[in-house]
């Protein structure tokens, strides 16, 4: 039963990082939503902008992001900002 909890998280675990950064936002970051990826990067010139930004948003849509600075770091990384 441990093997099969264990198996079971790690599968989970790997699951949600291959849809981490980017994947993960562009649910709702489709244009309609939010802005989309074109409209981000027009506003946002580089990373640390971004980062700022997403982290002082009080929309209650980016408290997940809010919670991990890892992630919109890997989505800042996936838009192409430096």
């Amino acid at each position: 039963m441990k093997k099969l909890a264990l198996t079971l998280v790690l599968v989970l675990g790997f699951a949600s990082m291959a849809f981490a950064g980017w994947d993960k936002c562009q649910g709702c970051h489709n244009g309609k939503t939010a802005g989309d990826k074109a409209a981000l990067t027009a506003k946002f010139k580089t990373a640390a902008d971004f980062e700022k930004a997403s982290m002082e948003s009080k929309s209650p849509m980016m408290k997940t992001a809010q919670g991990n600075p890892a992630e919109v770091k890997a989505a800042a990384a996936e838009l192409g900002l430096k």
